[in-house]
């Protein structure tokens, strides 16, 4: 899976091909995040069925990461994340070219089991609203982003 590395770059491309952007936030120690690059997201680049919907990369927020933004500017990559509000890897965020999010994102793992379920889901939601120049813009809600993240230290909630 190719690392994301000039967003700048990606986005020309993704409006080129008229597709979405799927970014895997992820960090070294993950294990989560591993497990999805390997069970979901590795086979469905290897299917080549995605081609013509999709270009998935991987964003590590490692310290010492640098990215090119959508903008052109180099940026260290878990500030690059911070302005998208990911606070937990792994993160699935859907992107159009421009950098917007087109559907809701994917904090986390629940079950593995729909894991791939739920992908093939959010990236055709992106495409309907990337092909649909009528739809409205998607806007993450604060429970989208989990803005909230849970009280590790306070079991009582």
């Amino acid at each position: 899976m190719q690392v994301a590395g000039d967003f700048s770059r990606l986005g020309k491309t993704a409006k080129d091909k008229n597709v979405v952007i799927l970014i895997s936030v992820t960090q070294e120690h993950c294990p989560f995040c591993r497990k999805i690059k390997e069970e979901i997201l590795k086979p469905m680049l290897l299917s080549g069925e995605y081609g013509d919907k999709v270009l998935i990369r991987e964003l590590s927020i490692d310290p010492g990461e640098t990215v090119t933004d959508f903008e052109g500017n180099e940026r260290m990559a878990a500030d690059f994340a911070d302005g998208y509000q990911v606070w937990v890897t792994p993160t699935l965020l859907f992107l159009g070219p421009d950098g917007t999010e087109m559907t809701q994102r994917m904090l986390g793992v629940q079950t593995v089991e729909m894991y791939g379920y739920y992908v093939d889901q959010s990236i055709e939601q992106a495409l309907q609203r990337l092909h649909d120049t009528d739809a409205e813009r998607y806007r993450p809600s604060a429970e989208d982003i989990g803005a909230y993240p849970p009280l590790w230290d306070d079991l009582s909630h």
